[in-house]
């Protein structure tokens, strides 16, 4: 996390301000200057200040769900509209994830995965029904929704009763593609094709999960008070000040432990199983003559 360069936001107007800024000319960014799905978790988002920053160490930051405590880790793709992607997955993260008093580690599991399950589905799957006109602008190689919003393969028509659900029954259609992508990271081995890139990509979920979980075995009830102390704090209307005794909290060396990381040990230990699992996903798109997006270095 670089210091010099983080921005501490307080104030929901300048919250949404900024994130406007973040979006690249395109869909997203025009439902949220409209008022539209974005616009709504933005407004959700803005509850509480947040702290967007530049990683000191890119590669252990890269993967270290800086969601959870607070903070969103600026990016950058060669593609413009998958850092928007990246953007609204980490910031659906933070404007839905509960923090619990007490919390013990089976609660903390059930409540943080069911938080990314649902941000994957909404940012991997949903966006592109809410977005039709996306889909040509992402990824160039396969996705898992594709094979239910575009059957016949062809990104520039999806499936008009798909559309059409989504227009009509939302919360059910979105309660079904979550499941669908959750069959397919639970399945018995026979019942997928290990072949398959972007089932690779989604079965990696649970073993990276298992891991992110004894990572966190330890210190993850400091990181749920903090969060907890922060919006209490600014419920009660003191926004700058609950701003700042996070970010001091963040930076303490309690939590950063003389690194310029919060978490570190944390973030480095993470960082090593997901790289393993990675490399399998790597292997299956080089194998089916496919290229996975890279996130490229800020300048």
């Amino acid at each position: 996390m670089k210091t010099d360069t983080l921005h501490l936001l307080v104030q929901p107007d300048e919250i949404h301000d900024y994130v406007k800024r973040l979006w690249s000319d395109g869909p997203i960014r025009r439902s949220h200057e409209s008022g539209g799905a974005v616009f709504r978790l933005i407004e959700r988002f803005a509850r509480v200040p947040r702290l967007f920053y530049e990683a000191s160490n890119e590669k252990a930051e890269w993967t270290h769900f800086s969601a959870w405590w607070g903070g969103i880790l600026l990016c950058d793709y060669a593609n413009p509209v998958i850092r928007d992607l990246r953007y609204l997955h980490e910031i659906y993260h933070a404007a839905n994830m509960p923090h619990i008093a007490g919390i013990n580690l089976a609660t903390l599991e059930a409540k943080n995965f069911r938080n990314e399950r649902e941000a994957s589905t909404y940012t991997e799957m949903a966006v592109y029904l809410e977005f039709p006109e996306l889909r040509p602008l992402t990824f160039d190689h396969p996705i898992f929704v594709d094979r239910f919003l575009f059957p016949d393969g062809d990104y520039r028509n999806p499936d008009p009763q798909m559309l059409d659900r989504w227009k009509r029954e939302p919360d059910q259609l979105f309660q079904e593609l979550l499941y669908a992508r959750i069959r397919v990271v639970l399945a018995a081995p026979h019942e997928i094709d290990p072949d398959d890139p972007q089932i690779v990509w989604l079965r990696r979920y649970g073993e990276q999960g298992e891991n992110w979980l004894k990572v966190w075995s330890q210190r993850y009830q400091l990181v749920e008070d903090a969060m907890i102390a922060l919006k209490r704090d600014t419920a009660r209307g003191d926004r700058a000040g609950a701003a700042a005794r996070h970010l001091d909290w963040l930076l303490s060396d309690a939590i950063a432990e003389g690194s310029s990381i919060p978490f570190a040990q944390e973030a480095l230990a993470f960082r090593a199983k997901f790289d393993e699992l990675i490399a399998l996903y790597d292997d299956a798109m080089e194998k089916a003559d496919q290229t996975a997006v890279k996130n490229k270095p800020l300048d």
